[in-house]
């Protein structure tokens, strides 16, 4: 899948994101005030795995319109790697059924890294976390759900 506009985020210096708690309510206002808001529900699905994954404490976020945009906080240079998951809409043309993962990293490549990946919506939790343990080497805590 080729990069579509805004796919990925980058961000340099001090995060300054939100917590997890608080974009998970900003999601549930959302979903309650919109009754078309139901096609953003595997986001709401991931940012629910990450609340009771043990680990969100290892994990900043923060949204770019419905977007969520998560950086390890484990980084110590200030250049931070990104996981976009990209809410239904327009700038982000997937086939029906499905959403995309991004990431965005330098660190270790200096030239950058841009990976583009779309899944099934029924899969975006597992595909979230398969891609935070790969790219953040950020896993659940083993007796959380796996959903």
């Amino acid at each position: 899948m080729e990069p579509f506009p805004m796919a990925f985020a980058v961000i340099r210096g001090e995060f300054a994101g939100s917590t997890w708690d608080a974009v998970a309510r900003r999601f549930d206002e959302l979903r309650w005030g919109n009754k078309d808001f139901a096609s953003h529900q595997y986001v709401r699905d991931v940012i629910a795995s990450v609340v009771d994954s043990g680990v969100a404490g290892r994990l900043g976020v923060t949204t770019s319109m419905h977007d969520l945009v998560v950086v390890s906080l484990e980084t110590t240079n200030g250049h931070y790697e990104t996981i976009k998951v990209h809410a239904p809409g327009v700038l982000a043309p997937v086939d029906d059924g499905c959403f995309v993962l991004t990431f965005y990293g330098n660190k270790r490549r200096k030239r950058g890294c841009q990976v583009v990946e779309q899944h099934p919506v029924a899969d975006a939790v597992p595909a979230f976390w398969r891609m935070v343990g790969e790219k953040f080497g950020v896993t659940r805590d083993p007796g959380q759900p796996t959903g």
